[in-house]
Formats: structure tokens, C-alpha cells, sequence
């Protein structure tokens, strides 16, 4: 065939049209049988121009704005070190309570001292701010301290409340899945984006910590609602030979935002300047959404809509300056897809085809563990350079951005389902190395390396993850499948944190074992999942279970 790159199943569906060298597309098969979205975007997209990559990029920097924000509390909210703190001059409560101390340093106090002395205790009342004592912070604002979240017990757990409520935000935004089927994956995605930049900017002027909680979750809610709708608008405008590229790339920009946190976290040094800086990163993808159609495969698969199929196939054709004529062309629609079908119909679809269902749960298991460990990780154990915080993130930002890379040509040369259950088997591995307590000699201990090592693979489990559940996915249940598999990831994201609890409760080799246990079940059922490399994705549920061999 003329078309280059991976080679496209036809077992179930009618082979793409050949690209002739002189640019022109024999219609002469269309006029007979037609073709799906997918071969016609696999004809115009098979050399793209420089426009297309410029759209490819400008929605791929979406992940910068969504890891950029889910950081933004560690450094928006940065808490100071108890010991890190000074007596106003003028305040003789504070004087001798420190005996003339009058600023508290690592020499002077221990943390669990200094704290006693600006919180109080049975017989003394808590230090003021600003009254009775200044935070020793280099002149940064943070919503802790501006709103005194710190000390009593009830200030603390606001604090914490703080830096989570966006997860729990991410949970309920994981049910817009159902929305992408039904209105499009664009005006889910746009919606999204919009939500997101406005709220920012509501967040800058929170009077108080419970407003701050309120509108960060709604931003949760916004941003995992636009994540994956854009993800899913990209991969269905996506010729199968590229693929994999993209997707590499918009994981890439996920780890361009985590670099971005750290940096803006130390340049920047008020919280709300770095809400505007999160709204900065929203606004070039929310252009793009405005100006580009919404999927062909969503216009011809789940409305029944071929006239505006056709006009989403015609803008991406214009983009890439072929020829081919897309209006005089028969647009395909897949056997068993006769009329739109209602939301209790696609649900009805996952009892009536199993092999879906149990895909899809398998995924969904998929993505709780990537997001488990992540964040477990992520929240836990950022402590490769001890005594910066903005060093401690940086370092996994980097390896990221490298995982994400490298995971291109495994995924495009060996395969979805290989190369993930590699990434998940090694990281197994990693997490049972780290049970050794030795050191490198002028390097950091075994446990830190291995679980560096094991954090890098899992990053590349999750960047991979999208395109594998995507591909898998029918595009008349993509939206909906992808939102479960949020679902199960967002459940981790907010359990993954807690294993703190279990290392400081528990054991921290019994964490590692549980971590090793999760990842080696993982590879395990991915195993069971047929891969996607080269093959035409899948329209509806029928042809799920029709692939899946006796």
C-alpha cells in the first residue's frame, strides 16, 4: 500500500484507499463499500504539515496547565518549617517566651521546640503573626500562612483538605466520560478549559480557606473533564502510524508542567501570581478548541451525522494540503450501528458484550495502580535532595520527561502490550531491590535508587496507559471507558498519598512489598489484553468481542 508506517488490520474492516504518488485517492472502493473515519484520517494524515503538528502541540500543552495545577499546592500552599520564624522586636511575649532569642534556627531549637514555643501549650497561648512573630520565608505569601493554617489541630487539617480536594474534584470530574459520547468530545474538552481559567482567577481573590476548598475542587472537577476530552479529540483526528508519537507527547507536557511547578514555585513568589501562571498554561489549547471541529468518528459513529463528519475530515484534510475528496467520498458506518444509541442502551452494552466489560475492568485495575504508586511516590517519598523542596520535585520532573520520551519506540516497535507489562514487571522488580538498606558510596542509598528507578517506570506505565486504553476503547464507548479508568487512577490518586500512613504505621518494607504486589498483578492481567499496535481502533462494542479470538 502507499501509505507508510504501521501496517493497518483489515480483518474487520475494508483496507484504506492507496495514496497514488501524484497525490491523488482511487475512490473507486469508496463508491462500493466506503470507508471509516479512521482510513480516511490514515490518507490525508500520512504526511503531516506543519500546521497539524502546531494543532498536535498547541492541545498536547494542555498536560503543562493540569500537572502544573495538580502541584500547585506543595507550593501555592508551601507551609514553612516551624524553624523557620523570628520574634517581632517589639513583641515581649515572644522574647521571653524564647528566653531572647529572637530568631529560631536549626542551632538554636529543635522543630518539636520551636513549635511549642510559637503554638503554645497547656499553660501558654499560641504567638500572633505579624504581631508577635514574622515567618522567616524570603518575603513569599502562602495561602498556609496567610490563612493560619498551621498549629491547632482543626488549621492543619484544613491544610491537608487543601492539597487533596482537587483529587476528589478529579473523581467526579472522571464521570464526563458519558458527556463526550453524547455532546462531543470538543465542547467537554472546551467546557473544561474555559471552567479552569475562570476559576483561577476566582481562586486569586479567596477571602478565606473554605471559599479555596470550594472552587479547587470545582477546578478538579474541570480539569480531568477537559483532559480527556482533548485526549480523545486527538487520538480520533490521529493517523495509526502516529499514535504513539502523540500520545508520548502529550504525556511529555505533563512532565513539562511538573518541571514548571518548582521553578514557578521559586521565582514566583506570591500563591496568586502562580494560580495566574496556572491560567496562562490553559489559554493556547482553549484557542485551539475553539477553532477546530469536533471528531469525525464521534460525528459518524455516535450521531449518525455524516455531513458533519465530512466537514471535521475536510478541515483536517486542508491542513495537511491533500486532495482528496472527502465529499464525493461514502462514509462507512460499522455493522450493528443503525442509530444513535441512548445512555441506558450504552450501558446496556456492558452486559451484552462481556469481552468489553472485562477489558475494561482490567484497565480500569491498570490505572489505579499507576496512579497509586505515582502519587505515593509523588507525595510521599520526594526526598532524593533533602532540604529543598524544590529540588525534591524537580529531579522526578526530569526523569519523567525522560520516560515519556523513551517509551515512544518501545510502544511503536514492540507493541502496547508488551511494553507495558514491561514497564509494570520492572518496576516490580525495583520496589523488591529496594528492600536493601546499603549505600553507594558518595551516591544516594539502594532504596532511594531503586525506588527512583521504579517511580521512572511507572511513569512510563501511565503515560502508556492513555493510548492503550484509547485504542482498546470503541469510539462509541471511548468516553465512557475512559472515564472509568480516571475513575480507578483518581482512586489511587488519593489513596497513594496515605502511604505514609503505612510506612509510619506499618512497615516501610511491607510498603514496598504491597507496591511490588500491585505492579507485578498489573503486568500480570495486562498480559490478557490483545494488542493495539497497527490496528485500526475498534467503532463499536460489537467489534470488541468479535477480535477477541476463541
Amino acid at each position: 500500500m502507499g501509505i507508510e508506517g504501521e501496517t493497518i488490520e483489515t480483518s474487520f474492516k475494508p483496507s484504506a484507499p492507496e495514496d497514488t504518488s501524484n497525490g491523488e485517492v482511487e475512490n473507486n472502493f469508496a463508491k462500493e463499500e466506503g470507508y471509516t473515519t479512521e482510513q480516511v484520517i490514515n490518507v490525508v494524515g500520512s504526511k503531516v504539515t506543519w500546521r497539524t503538528v502546531l494543532v498536535w502541540v498547541g492541545l498536547m500543552s494542555f498536560m503543562a496547565a493540569a500537572s502544573n495545577g495538580s502541584f500547585y499546592p506543595a507550593f501555592g500552599g508551601l507551609l514553612p518549617d516551624y524553624k523557620t520564624w523570628k520574634c517581632v522586636s517589639t513583641s515581649r511575649s515572644c522574647l521571653e517566651r524564647t528566653g531572647g532569642v529572637t530568631v529560631i534556627t536549626n542551632s538554636t531549637f529543635t522543630v518539636e521546640e520551636a513549635k511549642v514555643l510559637m503554638c503554645g501549650d497547656e499553660i501558654n497561648e499560641p504567638l500572633k503573626e505579624k504581631i508577635d512573630f514574622l515567618w522567616d520565608i524570603d518575603g513569599r505569601s502562602t495561602y498556609a500562612v496567610e490563612w493560619g493554617l498551621y498549629c491547632s489541630t482543626g488549621r492543619t487539617v484544613l491544610y491537608t483538605v487543601s492539597g487533596s480536594v482537587g483529587y476528589f474534584g478529579h473523581l467526579v470530574g472522571s464521570l464526563c466520560g458519558n458527556f463526550y459520547d453524547v455532546f462531543g468530545r470538543k465542547y467537554g474538552a472546551l467546557i473544561g478549559c474555559l471552567v479552569l481559567f475562570v476559576n483561577n482567577f476566582i481562586l486569586v481573590f479567596s477571602p478565606n480557606i473554605t471559599f479555596f476548598l470550594v472552587f479547587r475542587f470545582i477546578w478538579g472537577v474541570a480539569l480531568m473533564c477537559a483532559m480527556d476530552g482533548i485526549f480523545v479529540l486527538m487520538l480520533e483526528y490521529t493517523p495509526t502510524k502516529y499514535r504513539a508519537v502523540v500520545n508520548s507527547g502529550y504525556q511529555f507536557f505533563w512532565a513539562v508542567g511538573y518541571i514548571i511547578s518548582p521553578l514557578g514555585g521559586y521565582f514566583i513568589t506570591s500563591w496568586k501570581w502562580l494560580l495566574v501562571l496556572n491560567s496562562g498554561l490553559v489559554v493556547i489549547p482553549t484557542i485551539i478548541l475553539f477553532i477546530m471541529p469536533d471528531s469525525p468518528g464521534y460525528f459518524l459513529v455516535n450521531k449518525k451525522n455524516e455531513s458533519e463528519a465530512k466537514k471535521s475530515l475536510n478541515w483536517f484534510r486542508s491542513l495537511n494540503n491533500h486532495n482528496f475528496d472527502i465529499d464525493g467520498a461514502c462514509l462507512r458506518e460499522e455493522e450493528g450501528v443503525t442509530e444513535e444509541r441512548t445512555f441506558v442502551q450504552s450501558l446496556a452494552d456492558f452486559i451484552t458484550y462481556k469481552e468489553m466489560t472485562i477489558q475494561a475492568s482490567i484497565q480500569a485495575f491498570m490505572w489505579f495502580v499507576v496512579g497509586f504508586l505515582y502519587y505515593g511516590f509523588t507525595f510521599t517519598w520526594a526526598n532524593f535532595s533533602e532540604g529543598s523542596i524544590y529540588l525534591s520535585y524537580l529531579w522526578p520532573a526530569l526523569a519523567e520527561g525522560v520516560a515519556y520520551i523513551s517509551m515512544t519506540i518501545p510502544l511503536t516497535y514492540i507493541g502496547r502490550k508488551i511494553t507495558l507489562s514491561s514497564f509494570y514487571f520492572i518496576a516490580c522488580a525495583s520496589f523488591i531491590f529496594a528492600q536493601s538498606s546499603s549505600k553507594i558510596p558518595g551516591f544516594i542509598s539502594v532504596e532511594q535508587l531503586s525506588c527512583l528507578v521504579g517511580s521512572t517506570f511507572i511513569s512510563a506505565a501511565f503515560g502508556s496507559v492513555y493510548i492503550y486504553t484509547a485504542e482498546l476503547a470503541p469510539t462509541s464507548h471511548r468516553g465512557k471507558i475512559m472515564g472509568i479508568c480516571h475513575l480507578g487512577s483518581q482512586i489511587g490518586a488519593v489513596a497513594g498519598p496515605q502511604a505514609k500512613l503505612l510506612i509510619d504505621y506499618w512497615s516501610k518494607p511491607g510498603t514496598l512489598v504491597l507496591y511490588a504486589a500491585l505492579a507485578g498483578l498489573a503486568g500480570l492481567l495486562c498480559l490478557r489484553l490483545p494488542d493495539t499496535k497497527g490496528v485500526s481502533v475498534p467503532d463499536t462494542a460489537q467489534e470488541v468481542q468479535a477480535r477477541r479470538k476463541p
